[in-house]
């Protein structure tokens, strides 16, 4: 690749060319301290919460982009030469440059005037900070006068308050130099909490001083932008390291920053690590840590210790769930790249990114329950409390808060879909745990003070049954998973065909698992009885299923239509959904290949939408091959490949996998970072087709690290085991899956001598020949297991599915 490379454990992206299509990031961070790192030292930091914990500013769509960051200066005392550690944001070219990302932690390598530097970014573990350190070596052959500088530019507290009024808010700025401790402290005086930014607020202070320190006596300290950086310069010429004059003044107003110098020597050869650390500490235990909390990692050994304990955490949750198939970069991506995006994606949910201010969104119910299911298999503690946090959003008639904050404030839109992910969440956290006992657990709704889980799963059912239309589908309200669809049918209001699939879809689940505890599930039967009649009644266009009704019963998704003909939610979801038709189903999935695949992958709809129209909505007012309108979007495509894997066609399925991988894309096109996934890629209904946007913060990534392990691979858990169903590219003959599955390690070893794309007809457990593809449940520690794949199906394939009885007309 032009711009970088995996290394060769597949354990680091590293960047080898320093003008990267846009800025390629990172996340760094712990339970409640988080920052972003870019491959020149951009990024924002913030304690808990972007839009009420900032730290550092962070300037969204910038010219320059990426700025400002996490910087680090030297000089040249002898020559008067200045330059950053990172190429940006001084821009002098190194003679060596090289940034490695890894898993919580980005490395900046490069050799300029002789001198040898390597700077490590991470959060610790245990820790509310974040560590800069940096090695700096002497490689030329005389004595070396540098003087280094440590630089941030806060915004302490309110995120949104500090875009929209600064000009007021750097009035309760206050920054001081602590000679006692080597050490910047930084608050506000007052602090806006309420995430709206209404001139309501209460009468408080940051709950937090930040701080910035280096382990190295600091010779001279700055604490105001202005006279830092100087007037009409920015962060590529400070003028403060130009003169060499910086102020040493406290400051208690304005553009805040953080700047410390500290001078070294270095005879040829020598090196010297320079640490820098910024974090917070809590207001209230101000007093007694500010002595000697900012000095805890100003020891090189203890900052490795620190690196080593990360690294670690990170390879035990990559443990869960290991492959070896016979494409190497499959095997990177599947073991590492995507396990690691979703698992950030859980954990810092839709906010700061290098395309997010952080300020608007909060939690978003759907978002969050899909990225449940990328921690059940590692992290099933984690799980659970993610889905009590979300039952505490749910109503007693079943709706749902699509946004909501810490603060318990929420937002209601009418989206037909929220409170259906709930199903999802708590039922693959069962099945990967066997915990039923979560069912019990009481948890308040919004609206009352408590109610088990159990119940908030009968509050979605109620829920069901009161957003169903004339069709028995579900009224769209402002959306369904596609938010764009936002004014299907206008004002007389459109029912969603996706919904209902996913209604079916959410209900089957929800029966099985009524099923699996013994309660009786008939009237969760009928209702999905009648959603799923409803579907083939009216939804079938002939080749495919329509994706909605609107105004006065228009069929939207129909070959009928000029814009929209096809899209395809409705052709993955029927499968999904078990839907009884198997020749339709085979129909949906073939148009999905015919009308809307392309060279780089499946279009979310086709054709594009060329025209405004007001009874369908925002979609139609997006520019034609980009977002909904008919670009290549990741996170329904993963779905598109679970049901190609549900109907046996492993090699259709494998192909989807391998066009959305992101690395698949030259990076001029591509843009974005080729290791992680992005929401979308622009289709060729665009002229800049192949460039892709929103990297990072989509659930494409819990859902592709998912359906890739059980689904591809096969291996997927059940209320009674681990399921062996693979549905596999044919020409793999031989592939191995380790799965940690309820305390024991499963070696699963499978052979495909056929060539086969689906199909076991044997499975062994330690030599010992089993019945059917469920593994029972041992207490063993390890096992090993031999399945063998052939085009004789001899191995019952368990199903979800229900035989009910439907009357079609």
């Amino acid at each position: 690749m032009k711009y970088g490379h995996f290394s060769d454990d597949g354990k680091e992206f590293v960047i080898t060319n320093v003008k990267t299509p846009t800025p390629w990031i990172n996340y760094i961070y712990n339970a409640n301290y988080f920052a972003t790192i870019s491959n020149n030292a951009g990024g924002i930091s913030y304690y808990k919460n972007p839009l009420h914990g900032r730290i550092t500013r962070y300037r969204i769509n910038d010219v320059p982009p990426d700025r400002p960051g996490k910087y680090i200066y030297i000089k040249d005392n002898d020559t008067g030469e200045i330059w950053s550690l990172s190429w940006q944001p001084v821009g002098k070219n190194p003679e060596a440059y090289k940034v490695a990302h890894g898993f919580g932690y980005t490395r900046i390598d490069s050799n300029i005037e002789g001198i040898e530097s390597s700077v490590l970014y991470f959060v610790p573990l245990d820790d509310n900070r974040e560590i800069w350190k940096a090695t700096i070596k002497n490689n030329s052959d005389k004595k070396r006068r540098l003087s280094i500088f440590g630089y941030v530019e806060f915004a302490l507290g309110h995120g949104l308050i500090d875009i929209i009024n600064q000009c007021d808010d750097q009035h309760f700025n206050r920054v001081y130099f602590d000679q006692k401790s080597n050490s910047l402290f930084a608050t506000k005086t007052y602090w806006v909490t309420q995430s709206s930014g209404t001139q309501q607020q209460e009468n408080k202070e940051w709950d937090q001083w930040a701080y910035f320190t280096v382990n190295q006596p600091a010779a001279k300290y700055e604490t105001l932008r202005e006279r830092f950086i100087g007037l009409y310069r920015n962060e590529n010429n400070p003028e403060a390291i130009e003169t060499g004059n910086l102020s040493c003044k406290d400051t208690d107003f304005g553009n805040t920053v953080g700047a410390l110098q500290t001078d070294v020597e270095l005879q040829p050869g020598e090196s010297k690590d320079v640490i820098f650390s910024l974090g917070v500490i809590q207001k209230t235990e101000f007093e007694q840590k500010k002595n000697t909390t900012p000095q805890l990692f100003n020891d090189v050994k203890v900052v490795d210790k620190a690196l080593q304990d990360v690294k670690t955490r990170w390879n035990d949750f990559f443990d869960s769930a290991r492959t070896k198939t016979p494409d190497d970069e499959v095997n990177t991506f599947m073991n590492y790249w995507i396990q690691y995006q979703s698992k950030v994606a859980f954990d810092v949910g839709r906010v700061a990114s290098f395309y997010y201010w952080g300020i608007s969104r909060g939690f978003g119910f759907r978002d969050t329950s899909q990225d449940v299911i990328a921690v059940t298999i590692s992290q099933p503690e984690k799980a659970y409390e993610r889905i009590l946090f979300l039952a505490r959003q749910m109503f007693t008639d079943g709706r749902a808060y699509h946004h909501f904050y810490n603060d318990g404030n929420g937002e209601l839109t009418k989206h037909c879909d929220d409170p259906l992910w709930f199903i999802l969440a708590v039922t693959e956290y069962i099945k990967e745990t066997g915990d039923i006992s979560i069912l019990v657990q009481e948890v308040p709704f919004v609206d009352r003070k408590e109610g088990t889980v159990l119940e908030h799963l009968f509050a979605v059912v109620k829920f069901v049954k009161n957003n169903l239309a004339k069709h028995n589908l579900p009224v769209f309200g402002r959306g369904d998973w596609n938010d764009t669809l936002d004014y299907i049918g206008g004002e007389d209001g459109g029912e969603s065909v996706w919904g209902a699939m996913f209604y079916v879809a959410m209900l089957n689940r929800f029966i099985e698992l009524l099923n699996h505890v013994n309660i009786d599930s008939t009237e969760v039967e009928e209702l999905r009885n009648t959603i799923s009649e409803s579907i083939d009644q009216y939804c079938w266009d002939g080749e495919w299923y329509i994706r909605a009704f609107g105004a006065k019963d228009k069929r939207i998704g129909s070959k009928e239509n000029k814009y929209g003909k096809i899209f395809i939610n409705t052709q993955s979801w029927p499968v999904i959904a078990e839907l009884p038709d198997q020749q339709r189903l085979i129909s949906s999935l073939d148009s999905a290949k015919k009308y809307l695949d392309s060279e780089i992958g499946p279009k979310i709809c086709a054709p594009a939408f060329r025209e405004i129209d007001l009874n369908i909505g925002l979609i139609t007012r997006c520019v034609a091959g980009k977002k909904e309108n008919a670009a290549v979007f990741n996170h329904p495509t993963t779905w598109l490949i679970q049901a190609e894997c549900m109907m046996g066609r492993g090699n259709n399925a494998f192909e989807y996998f391998k066009k959305l991988l992101p690395n698949s894309i030259d990076s001029d096109i591509y843009h974005a970072e080729p290791y992680v996934y992005s929401q979308y890629i622009t289709s060729d209904e665009h002229p800049t087709a192949g460039k892709a946007s929103h990297s990072w913060q989509t659930g494409t990534a819990a859902w592709m690290y998912r359906i890739s392990f059980d689904y591809i691979l096969g291996v997927r858990p059940t209320y009674t085991g681990l399921q062996i169903d693979p549905a596999i590219p044919s020409e793999w003959k031989y592939f191995v899956v380790e799965r940690i599955f309820r305390g024991t390690k499963y070696i699963i070893e499978i052979e495909n001598p056929e060539g086969v794309e689906k199909g076991v007809v044997s499975i062994s457990i330690d030599g010992n020949r089993i019945d059917g593809n469920i593994l029972p449940r041992t207490n063993a520690k390890e096992c090993k297991v031999k399945a063998v794949m052939g085009k004789e199906n001899t191995v019952d394939s368990v199903s979800n599915k229900k035989n009910y009885d439907l009357k079609l007309k």
